[in-house]
């Protein structure tokens, strides 16, 4: 560790006596305000760094900032100087670890990485309230079950399933933001309560295609829409909606351990009571199983908040991984249409496979993106994500071609103008990811159009399923 970084003091280690840094010129942190408390939430989130590490960090930055502009530079020109010189977030880092392991490996347990943010939820109650609100969650998707019986049960998770998880996910993350914004709040409050109002007053008649297209739509758009919960008073900046990208695929990933895991104890725990003559699991499963699989989104929801930036490393190693499989998919895809003939002939069920496989390349390439720094060097990765993307835009056009033959052949239905307007956003979106990152690779064009065009996807895909979940119903006459 250099040390024009920081000096050996200041571990924060308990019993260690805490070091207090200077306090720089007024002037200096009212002309950096912004761009400093940027660097300390950089900071703070960064795994082995303490706070009290941070604030050793921060006293020299600003002491070589003060020196800086005493040469004549600006503020801004003077604070982008000095983070250079003292060494970006990630590599600081990288040397506290090194040197502090134990403090890492604790940080990667049970102990929160940062507290909550001023005025919001303590962090002492972070988890006890992710917990209760999770088994309410589950109460109120078990119920239904418990008090309705044949096709009514059916009729109400369609139109509610939604509503038994995402109001408390939304509320968890509102006492947790600050600073809140009263619009935000008014317009979330707004989305669920017109929503859960229309869903539950629509009638459906056979075949009920706009009723399986609400509870398919409806939990994308009212996902988009708990982002505004998420993100406070920042919910109007587009570049904000990134956070909002790298919540939902952390937080998927901690569900998928969290579900895997669950389901190896259940079955052991199943296997034991059967072994033991106890026969009456079935029934207490009945209620666990949709308690824990309701309540593990609110404890994956406190995980990524207290474990900011810790699976930061898993974007690349998640894209190096499935970038090429994806990729061989859609070229054999490509060319075993092409060889084989007419596009109209293609299975339903082929077409609808292939639109949930773009849908999962827009979301790689969405979180792969959200973990990029926008002023990070071009890497072989960002090749590889350049030739899958380009690949998925070649089977979206086929899948669109296909899709308009079928409509001319077949005539129209729910179903298929709302997979013809997916697939139309899809290209939208695809091609612009093309075009952004031929700017960056070929012509050396800054990463941060790259980065804002990836965030109007989570707004453009809610607004869309909102459409395809609450107006389509009454444009088809509810069938």
């Amino acid at each position: 560790m250099t040390s024009r970084q920081h000096p050996s003091h200041g571990t924060g280690e308990p019993g260690a006596q805490t070091w207090s840094p200077p306090q720089p010129p007024s002037g200096v942190l009212d002309d950096l305000a912004v761009p400093l408390a940027e660097w300390r939430t950089l900071m703070t989130q960064r795994p082995g760094v303490t706070p009290d590490d941070v604030e050793e960090l921060e006293d020299h930055l600003l002491s070589e900032v003060q020196d800086l502009r005493r040469a004549g530079l600006g503020p801004e020109e003077a604070f982008l100087i000095a983070v250079r010189r003292l060494g970006s977030q990630n590599e600081v880092a990288r040397e506290y670890g090194a040197v502090h392991t134990d403090r890492l490996w604790r940080q990667l347990v049970f102990t929160p990485s940062a507290p909550s943010p001023a005025g919001a939820l303590a962090a002492r109650w972070d988890l006890p309230a992710a917990l209760a609100l999770g088994l309410l969650s589950g109460l109120a998707l078990r119920l239904p079950t418990a008090l309705l019986e044949g096709e009514a049960v059916g009729q109400v998770y369609a139109r509610n399933l939604a509503f038994g998880v995402l109001p408390f996910l939304a509320l968890y993350l509102i006492a947790r933001s600050a600073p809140r914004s009263r619009s935000g709040l008014t317009a979330l409050v707004s989305v669920f309560a017109v929503s859960a109002l229309l869903v539950n007053l629509y009638p459906s008649h056979a075949p009920q295609q706009t009723l399986a297209l609400t509870a398919l739509h409806l939990p994308i758009a009212l996902t988009v829409t708990v982002g505004i919960a998420y993100l406070g008073a920042r919910w109007r900046a587009l570049e904000a909606w990134m956070d909002w990208v790298r919540f939902l695929g952390e937080a998927a990933i901690y569900y998928v351990l969290i579900a895997l895991g669950g389901g190896v104890v259940t079955i052991l725990v199943t296997q034991i009571f059967l072994a033991v003559g106890l026969y009456g699991v079935g029934t207490a499963l009945s209620w666990v199983i949709p308690i824990c699989a309701a309540g593990a989104v609110l404890v994956c929801a406190w995980l990524v908040e207290a474990k900011r930036s810790v699976m930061d490393n898993m974007a690349p190693v998640l894209t190096a991984v499935f970038t090429p499989v994806l990729t061989l998919g859609m070229l054999s895809f490509l060319v075993v249409v092409v060889a084989g003939g007419r596009l109209v002939d293609l299975d339903r069920e082929v077409l609808i496979s292939f639109d949930a496989l773009l849908i999962v390349v827009v979301a790689l390439v969405l979180y792969t993106v959200s973990a990029r720094r926008p002023e990070s060097p071009r890497r072989p990765l960002d090749w590889m994500q350049l030739v899958l993307v380009l690949a998925a835009l070649a089977v979206d056009v086929l899948l669109l071609w296909a899709m308009s033959g079928r409509l001319l052949e077949y005539g129209t239905s729910p179903n298929k103008l709302a997979a013809l307007g997916c697939n139309v956003i899809l290209l939208v979106h695809l091609a612009g990811s093309a075009w952004h990152y031929l700017g960056v690779l070929v012509w050396r064009r800054p990463a941060l159009g790259l980065q804002r065009w990836q965030c109007l996807a989570l707004p453009v895909f809610g607004v869309w399923a909102g459409v395809v979940a609450l107006a389509f119903p009454p444009l088809f006459g509810f069938r």
